[in-house]
């Protein structure tokens, strides 16, 4: 059974609908073992997601449609099956269709759990959200998924943003050298949309801080003929709005060439907050010690430039029709490129409301 939700705008918001179309993460394979239940708020609601005993993940609505018990508070696994905590119900997990009840008494014909179509992959569970109901459209693919790449190092945040912010960060080369201090030159950006898919290439000077070098004098850096900026490649593969793929390489001074990776994923958790998680890795080295270093710097590094942005979508309000500059037009080419994962028309009717809130002087 397909989950369908309706969500309306706030009327006095010119915002986009909170949750667009796509795949989701909902879960980490490595958190959810054969028999585990546990509940996870996404898109304004719980749901409880659980390991069968064959290894399968699924994901359902929260409360019974007996009598109401929340599943994810004292439900179980019971071989392919999901077992109500109240009256003993068992929810096939294939098809949420009800196929006993303990008290043996005929199972209803209307007994059964909503799903949510999942697809597991790359270590994630995934769940597929679309207002209307309908199934998917495509699968996430990712390449160089394989190679010889360290474990992950894995951050958690949970805060006040829309995804479309979060979503439009990568397109938007115009903040970095303002905000973030690992470089100061906009970056050279092509970028290339494909359905669901879009890519990005970024040629960027990175300065030689963004490394976690000792913060020593420069000069004494000069004196070491340790360069002040460094080429850095930084190609990133969105599919959907929530998940992306980062791969930077850099080559540093005697050949050595540094890989890193950064598996990025946003889900929202209502309409104001989302969860967002960056997986970092890099390319092993023959030394292990130095692998972890340079996955920790890294990941130092990526994470309080991510938290830079955070700051920032906590208190920005969202402008569907923005005074843009030249340097925007990735910004602009990504929201077109968002379009599809809206229904009909959303679009129109939010540059319409936010129109109209400017012509009364009520636009934030």
């Amino acid at each position: 059974m397909s989950v369908h939700l309706s969500i309306a705008p706030k009327p006095d918001a010119p915002l986009l609908p909170p949750y667009p179309r796509g795949w989701y993460v909902i879960a980490e394979s490595s958190d959810l073992r054969p028999g585990d239940v546990k509940t996870v708020k996404a898109f304004g609601r719980e749901v409880v997601v659980f390991r069968t005993d064959d290894g399968e993940a699924h994901v359902v609505n929260a409360h019974c449609p007996h009598l109401g018990a929340h599943l994810g508070h004292g439900g179980r696994v019971c071989g392919d099956r999901l077992r109500c905590p109240f009256h003993g119900w068992e929810f096939e997990g294939r098809s949420g269709k009800c196929v006993k009840l303990a008290s043996g008494d005929p199972v209803p014909a209307k007994a059964e759990l909503r799903r949510w179509t999942v697809d597991e992959r790359y270590g994630l569970v995934l769940v597929w959200f679309h207002d209307e109901g309908e199934p998917p459209t495509w699968t996430v693919e990712f390449e160089d998924m394989e190679s010889s790449w360290s474990d992950w190092s894995t951050h958690t945040w949970e805060f006040k943003a829309r995804i479309q912010d979060v979503g439009e960060n990568d397109a938007d080369i115009a903040h970095s050298p303002v905000m973030h201090g690992l470089t100061g030159h906009l970056p050279k950006l092509e970028m290339q949309t494909d359905g669901p898919v879009c890519d990005w290439r970024m040629d960027v000077e990175m300065d030689r801080w963004a490394f976690g070098l000792p913060n020593l004098p420069g000069r004494l850096y000069d004196a070491l003929r340790v360069p002040k900026s460094v080429g850095t490649v930084i190609n990133v593969r969105r599919s959907g709005f929530s998940l992306g793929l980062i791969h930077a390489r850099t080559s540093l001074p005697g050949g050595f060439e540094l890989n890193v990776q950064t598996l990025c994923s946003t889900t929202p958790i209502d309409a104001d907050h989302v969860r967002s998680v960056a997986r970092h890795r890099t390319l092993r080295t023959p030394l292990r010690p130095l692998t972890r270093i340079i996955r920790y710097r890294f990941a130092k590094t990526f994470n309080t430039t991510f938290e830079e942005d955070v700051e920032i979508w906590k208190h920005k309000v969202y402008r569907v029709r923005p005074i843009a500059s030249k340097s925007d037009w990735a910004v602009l080419k990504f929201r077109r490129w968002a379009k599809q994962f809206y229904a009909e028309g959303v679009y129109e009717s939010a540059l319409a409301r936010e129109e109209a809130m400017r012509r009364e002087g009520t636009l934030p």
